[in-house]
């Protein structure tokens, strides 16, 4: 195989799961418990294209957040690349 392209569903969950503690800055003694706990569920497409004669391997990531829970809600783009070094060790 000299391309290979891979196309698939990605997500994530995110949540807090300890309580907050001190107070907020700049308030008058407000505790950080006053503040609810957060999540956010999101969910996106990856795609892969390798090139294993060259030991390339480029990405794509795409996700959209929903049901984000005091926090805010957003998307996330992440791309990049990588190349294999080829060290010999005879």
């Amino acid at each position: 195989m000299s391309q290979l392209l891979q196309l698939g569903v990605v997500g994530y969950d995110q949540s807090q799961v300890s309580h907050n503690s001190g107070t907020i800055p700049g308030t008058p003694g407000i505790p950080e418990s006053a503040i609810p706990f957060y999540s956010v569920h999101a969910v996106g497409v990856q795609a892969n294209f390798v090139l294993p004669a060259n030991d390339l391997v480029a990405f794509f990531k795409y996700y959209d957040e929903y049901r984000a829970l005091a926090r805010v809600q957003g998307r996330t783009i992440d791309f990049g690349f990588s190349w294999t070094l080829r060290i010999s060790t005879k």
